[in-house]
This record gives C-alpha cells, sequence and structure tokens, in this order.
C-alpha cells in the first residue's frame, strides 16, 4: 500500500490563485473555512498504519484497545464541510466527457489531454497560474475545484479526474448547496476498503487521517498553536505549524 498524494501542493496553488478576488470569492461562497486551513504534508506513515488496521465490512479501524470509525461528525468538525445539511448531492453527468461540450468550460483540452473519459491533473494545472494574459477568472475557478476533486479527495491512481465532474462546477452558485461532505467521505472509506482488499494506492481524502488520530489519542504530533487548542473550529486549524 502506498499514499497517493499530500495536503500541500493543493494549498500552495490556492495561495497563489486566491490573490484573485474573483477566484478568492467563488471558491470560499463554497468551501468557506475549509480553504483557511495552512497544514503541511501528512504523516504518510501513520497513514499506512491506520490502513493496516482498517476493517472493510464495518468501515471502522481496530485497535487492541478498541474499535474507532471515522463519523460524520468527526469529518465535519476536522473540516467544517457538513454532512447532510444541503439535500443536493454533488452532480455527474457523462455528456461532460463529450469533448466539445468540456471545451465550455476547460477551452484549451483536446484529445491529448483525455484518457478514459477523464483530464489529466497535468492539463488542469495549466489554467491554475497568476499571469497577465490568464484565463477568465471564473474558469480558473471551476478548474481549481476540480484540481481539488482530482488531487485530494477523489483521487484516482493515474492521476486523471473523470470530466463528469465539470456537472459540478458548471454553476457554482449551486455548487454552493451541495452535500460535498458526504461526497467526501464516503470515497475515503471505498479508497480504504479498496487498498485493504488489493493492496494499491490508499486514495480519497485520506489526509484527514492523522489528525482525526491525534484528536482520538492525542499522541503522534504536538499541538503547536495552543490558543486553539480546545475551541478550534474547524478542528483542522488546531494542529497547524
Amino acid at each position: 500500500m502506498r499514499v497517493h498524494d499530500t495536503f500541500t501542493t493543493v494549498f500552495k496553488v490556492w495561495k497563489d490563485i486566491a490573490t484573485i478576488p474573483v477566484v478568492r470569492d467563488a471558491v470560499v461562497n463554497i468551501f468557506r473555512q475549509f480553504m483557511d486551513i495552512r497544514l503541511g504534508n501528512s504523516d504518510n506513515r501513520l497513514i499506512q498504519a491506520l490502513t493496516e488496521r482498517w476493517w472493510p465490512t464495518t468501515h471502522t479501524f481496530l485497535f487492541p484497545c478498541a474499535e474507532i470509525g471515522v463519523t460524520p461528525l468527526n469529518f465535519t468538525m476536522l473540516t467544517s464541510l457538513s454532512i447532510g445539511r444541503y439535500p443536493t448531492q454533488v452532480p455527474y453527468g457523462d455528456t461532460w466527457s463529450i469533448i466539445s461540450n468540456a471545451r465550455q468550460l476547460l477551452p484549451n483540452i483536446d484529445s491529448n489531454h483525455i484518457k478514459s473519459w477523464s483530464v489529466s491533473i497535468v492539463h488542469l494545472r495549466t489554467y491554475l497560474t497568476v499571469v497577465a494574459d490568464r484565463e477568465d477568472d471564473i474558469t480558473i475557478a471551476r478548474t481549481f475545484i476540480l484540481f481539488m476533486m482530482g488531487h485530494l479527495w477523489f483521487q484516482t491512481a493515474n492521476d486523471t479526474v473523470p470530466l463528469g465532474y465539470l456537472a459540478a462546477v458548471n454553476d457554482l452558485d449551486s455548487a454552493a448547496q451541495y452535500d460535498w461532505g458526504y461526497a467526501i467521505l464516503a470515497p475515503l472509506y471505498h479508497g480504504l476498503d479498496t487498498a485493504v482488499t488489493t493492496g494499491g494506492a490508499i486514495i480519497g481524502f485520506i489526509q484527514l487521517l492523522p489528525y482525526w488520530f491525534y484528536e482520538y489519542c492525542g499522541v503522534g504530533h504536538p499541538i503547536v498553536k495552543e490558543e486553539v487548542k480546545y475551541q478550534a473550529y474547524l478542528r483542522l486549524r488546531a494542529w497547524e505549524r
């Protein structure tokens, strides 16, 4: 089993493009406090150790002293992303896999950037630059959300994002009413299940797991920001370096 990706790349890109007001406002309107996270790389050895204790039939970690799972409440307290607050699921549309449709939101895409109806993360990175002749700002906001989905939340082993997820970023006003928390937590369970049963890459939002472990067990990582040790919300803020 191996860990696929980290927080650092995503939030380094965010730090750059958040200087564009339209981009910052559009993304923060959807994900709110989550975009304030300033965490570094996760402890990949701890992620691997936790994964070895994952039990797919119960979606829990089996420790010698207890059986504990990442509950929806745990997830929301750590990330601020609610589960079940909004009734609309994050949409997926196969019609966006047609290249002429995909070009409506990703104007520079062509067949070389697509593999198995998915767009490469390398191509998405080409939109995420702050230059004088950049793409329009809303295109950057949409692309960054896709980048988060493919690089952090809904990872695949071949570093691509299914084009069907363009449906989720087509209307950014509606995207603020999607149940992002459920859409992110479910693939985390699935990624752990797959890693345990196949021995492949550990995918999904697995960077959350060390901080979940620190909260429950209080070992392995000192709380650096003592002033927010107990009152921090979202709880990930308490573990920033």
